[in-house]
């Protein structure tokens, strides 16, 4: 969707009166503030941390929240490392000394299921169901890939998570796990091109997609050009055409008056004041803090804090997010395993061996023994491996 389409008759009156700070500041929007001031959260983007789990730096308790996907209940224990979530919660304390909540739901959905059609290993991409997907440092493999992407193969099928670059229809994958039996269903979120009502069909990148059988019913409201949409197809294309077994829309949609936290790649940008985060328009103020610069434009991958305001994310804080060299994961929990240089926690094994900084500054490398509880900041390295670089003692 393009912001231009957007009228922000509240948000700009708000801006032009001097009060657009006053309410950040009372919705516990402030970037200083911490709180929430009662609103409920909404988060979206990767998951970074387990032990419950970290989505955009908070801490969700994820022990009571109901956990679906595109296909209905799942369990919490279904949550893994890069899936892209959508997740409801209390508002966020900061007693502990970092941002918590307490999750009420959590959403995971993929970008992506489908066939390899070809690899890059020298480009580090592949293209999958048709589309381009991008592999950086930060994109976690699932453990059965150990050798990252070269462990894929062309006709292989897998489920890609990731961030969908509205201009120019690629993905940056955050996690890629193998799919092994039999796949009669492909999925795919993307962007609407080509409709063609009459004929009932559209395109998303190349692919071509027939809606015909689908009652009109089952067409989400406002479908058309620029509007992103989940599909699911049958896996054997009629000619150079895929049936549409599903379709849905697939825009993110944070609640009114929550405190929200969006994670995702700049759709649309008319100036530093008005742009699109994954779909959903931002306005920033002169209340607004850019800890990172305001350098940033159409693809740039962002997260963006504030509070949600007639459709509108009125952002009390912008941050640019990179997808090349390190990024902390978090795990936190008891000790569970102790191997030659390597820590087990939450069913991930973490490698202990270099420099690390224990806390407090009286622990060491001797303290790491079965069931002491912990937090754990780790890096990524080659897409499934993790290395510590902090660990807590609790």
């Amino acid at each position: 969707m393009n912001f231009t389409h957007f009228t922000l008759p509240r948000a700009q009156t708000l801006l032009r009166t001097g009060l657009f700070a006053f309410i950040l500041a009372g919705c516990g929007g402030g970037v200083d503030s911490g709180g929430t001031g009662g609103a409920a959260t909404y988060a979206s983007g990767p998951i970074t941390g387990s032990g419950s789990i970290i989505v955009n730096g908070v801490r969700f308790d994820d022990s009571a929240a109901t956990v679906t996907d595109d296909n209905g209940g799942r369990s919490r224990n279904d949550l893994k490392l890069g899936m892209i979530v959508e997740v409801r919660g209390s508002a966020i304390d900061n007693s502990s000394g970092s941002p918590a909540s307490t999750a009420s739901s959590i959403t995971f959905n993929s970008e992506m299921v489908g066939k390899i059609d070809s690899l890059n290993l020298g480009a580090q991409s592949l293209v999958v169901f048709g589309q381009t997907v991008n592999v950086k440092t930060t994109t976690v493999f699932d453990s059965s890939l150990s050798n990252g992407l070269q462990s894929l193969a062309p006709t292989n099928v897998v489920e890609v998570y990731g961030l969908l670059d509205a201009i120019t229809g690629q993905y940056t994958a955050t996690r890629i796990e193998l799919k092994t039996g039999t796949t009669t269903e492909y999925r795919l979120r993307g962007k609407v091109s080509n409709l063609d009502s009459v004929a009932k069909a559209f395109n998303i990148g190349t692919e071509r997609i027939s809606y015909l059988s689908l009652a009109a019913a089952d067409v989400p409201a406002g479908f058309g050009n620029d509007t992103i949409v989940r599909i699911r197809v049958n896996s054997t294309r009629a000619g150079n055409v895929w049936a549409a077994t599903r379709l849905r829309d697939g825009a993110s949609r944070p609640d009114e008056q929550s405190h929200a936290r969006v994670e995702g790649l700049i759709s649309s940008f008319n100036s530093i004041t008005q742009f699109s985060v994954a779909g959903v328009p931002v306005t920033t103020s002169g209340a607004t803090a850019f800890p990172d610069g305001q350098l940033f434009g159409l693809g740039n991958r962002v997260e963006v804090e504030g509070t949600m305001m007639n459709g509108v994310l009125a952002a009390s804080k912008v941050e640019i997010e990179t997808d090349s060299g390190s990024l902390d994961f978090d795990f936190r929990g008891p000790i569970e395993a102790v191997g030659a240089q390597t820590i087990t926690v939450r069913g991930t094994t973490i490698g202990v061996s270099g420099t690390i900084e224990y806390r407090p500054n009286t622990k060491s490398a001797t303290d790491l023994v079965l069931n002491a509880n912990v937090e754990v900041k780790a890096t990524l390295v080659n897409g499934n491996q993790y290395q510590a670089t902090r660990i807590e003692f609790k």
